[in-house]
């Protein structure tokens, strides 16, 4: 079985935000929270509707979404259901549960950190696999060398 990469990219919203606090620019808002000492600040609401975009992206908008999240991370089906449509995010030990076993959240963390470098790193990893398991399925149906 072949996976594609992911195409969950950054909203224009998060970007622009991380690009006005690069240029020395504050958007901190009252509803948004910054890092010490970082440039980096990005508001509860983007990245819980990045987060949920991803994971409706890799795995739909469904029920079976929905029963997917709920085993990845042992949380309720109301939490399960809230960060799929994107109004609550989940943060610690959940977010990197989802990241180790989403590879849309996973692309959207490094994205969002500014790791685009770990980003294609990680999708050559990726592509990597999906060739093995090819050559190895190529092997099967040729048989045997004689």
């Amino acid at each position: 079985m072949t996976i594609a990469a992911p195409k969950t990219r950054v909203s224009a919203h998060a970007a622009e935000a991380l690009v006005y606090n690069i240029q020395g620019r504050s958007m901190v808002r009252k509803n948004r929270s910054q890092l010490p000492d970082s440039p980096f600040a990005l508001a509860e609401s983007v990245l819980a509707n990045e987060i949920g975009q991803a994971l409706r992206d890799e795995l739909g908008a469904s029920r079976r979404a929905t029963k997917t999240i709920m085993r990845w991370t042992g949380v309720s089906d109301t939490t399960a259901r809230a960060w799929l449509q994107g109004r609550v995010s989940p943060s610690g030990l959940h977010l990197l549960q989802l990241a180790a076993k989403s590879a849309s959240v996973m692309v959207v963390v490094l994205q969002l950190t500014g790791h685009r470098d770990l980003e294609i790193s990680f999708r050559l990893q990726e592509i990597e696999a999906d060739l093995d398991d090819v050559v190895a399925r190529i092997r099967v149906l040729t048989g045997p060398k004689t």
